[in-house]
């Protein structure tokens, strides 16, 4: 399951003991093919947690949470992670180039998120670790006649602006947009320096500038936020947080997350709580964000609680000044999928996610299943749930996928594994919807 920094840091042995146990038989599809195995070590990256991105070529780029030869990102010498691209090849075949290696200094390390990209092909992303105070970065990758320079855009302190970012950045006119998992200064129980914040950085001459968009203080605002934020029409800012919202029942005292606007007028931003999570029906713990569809309606999804505690599907629709709020669909486990945690891709008018548990694969922990790829499709009544692959642990598939889809050349979906695949470090895969 998604995990606090601390669990990220161990690798996959520490996920492994997060998964419920779910007994089912082994299941295989087709349609889903392994791009690349992670190998580790000192050339190579380990354990992706984060998504790909793609350039107008084909060329896929992502990140690995761990990996490289530098062992500075924890006291028990976890490695600090890479930047890597994969290239389409003739017959079918990737061929992988690690761009840049954390060294868990001043450049950061421990990137968990994926990356965005820019018409001139710069690569923007942030590291949890490392920078000048050790609390994470913003950092550039960009090509130069075969080469990547790596800058830092900026380095957080703990402080007012944030720290940990565990989020990717999204990119707008030039400004690059992104949570922090924790920092900002109102005390979080487990987060003293904070419950994280959302934060603008805008080139400068020769420098870039953070500005602290809003504070997090885990009431009815939220807390703890891992998610991507999505740009709507007219420049608001959309998002989700994992705790704070709804903080009594099932969710006291941390909140079981909730769905937020940040609304931007031409002298301030303020945030607008849409919904709180309550658990029991409605699901808990949104981890990934919030996609749009033509029509103005948000969809995205929760990884625990609602009807079978498997985490929920779910719409927002806009409604005369307000959201109404709906579950389209209430995960089981197997052999359906479960405990979703990745934002959805919309194509074609249909969601394509993935999930961390369920599914009819086996070999994970005790024998269990290891997550899947499925689709929810509009139907008669309501939407219809397909499972596309369930991941197996047999050497050659990936397992655990954690991140979220994107949609690529020939209508394939590309995503990563946080282990599994030949080496047991992570894979990078496609799929055929």
């Amino acid at each position: 399951m998604k995990r606090e920094l601390l669990f990220k840091l161990f690798g996959a042995s520490a996920s492994l003991l997060a998964v419920l146990i779910l007994m089912a038989t082994a299941a295989a599809s087709d349609t889903e093919r392994i791009l690349y195995n992670f190998a580790g070590g000192s050339s190579d990256g380990q354990l992706p947690v984060g998504g790909l991105v793609g350039d107008a070529s084909g060329n896929l780029y992502g990140t690995t949470g761990a990996g490289g030869g530098y062992g500075n990102c924890s006291p028990f010498g976890q490695t600090c992670g890479v930047v890597f691209q994969l290239t389409p090849g003739s017959g079918g075949n990737w061929s992988e180039i690690v761009l840049y290696t954390f060294t868990g200094g001043a450049d950061g390390g421990e990137p968990l998120a994926g990356l965005a990209i820019d018409a001139k092909g710069n690569l923007y992303g942030t590291t949890a670790l490392g920078g000048a105070s050790g609390l994470g970065t913003v950092f550039m990758l960009s090509p130069n006649s075969g080469n990547w320079t790596e800058t830092v855009l900026y380095s957080f302190t703990g402080g007012s602006d944030g720290a940990y970012p565990q989020s990717p950045v999204t990119l707008r006119k030039g400004n690059l947009y992104g949570m922090t998992y924790a920092g900002g200064g109102n005390y979080c129980v487990g987060a003293p320096s904070g419950c994280g914040v959302i934060f603008e950085l805008a080139p400068g001459k020769g420098s870039w500038a953070e500005k602290v968009l809003y504070q997090f203080a885990n009431g009815t605002d939220g807390a703890f936020p891992y998610a991507n934020l999505a740009f709507d029409k007219a420049g608001n800012l959309y998002g989700t947080t994992t705790q704070g919202g709804y903080l009594y029942g099932n969710c006291a005292p941390y909140g079981c997350g909730n769905v937020f606007e940040l609304k931007h007028s031409s002298k301030r931003w303020s945030l607008l709580p849409l919904y709180a999570f309550t658990y029991d029906s409605d699901g808990s713990t949104p981890y990934g964000g919030v996609v749009f569809d033509p029509g103005g309606n948000m969809y995205g999804n929760t990884a625990t609680g609602g009807a079978s505690f498997y985490g929920t599907a779910f719409e927002l629709k806009p409604a005369k000044g307000s959201w109404k709020f709906s579950v389209i669909h209430a995960f089981t486990g197997p052999p359906d999928a479960g405990i979703p945690e990745s934002a959805f891709v919309l194509k074609a008018g249909r969601l394509y996610g993935t999930s961390y548990g369920g599914g009819t694969g086996s070999g994970c922990f005790f024998g269990s299943p290891c997550g899947t790829v499925y689709k929810l499709a509009p139907a008669k009544k309501g939407w219809k749930s397909t499972v596309l692959h369930s991941f197996t642990f047999n050497d050659t598939d990936g397992v655990y996928p954690e991140d979220g889809l994107i949609s690529g050349k020939s209508g394939l979906l590309y995503g990563t594994t946080n282990a599994g695949g030949s080496a047991d470090q992570g894979t990078v895969f496609s799929i055929k919807p």
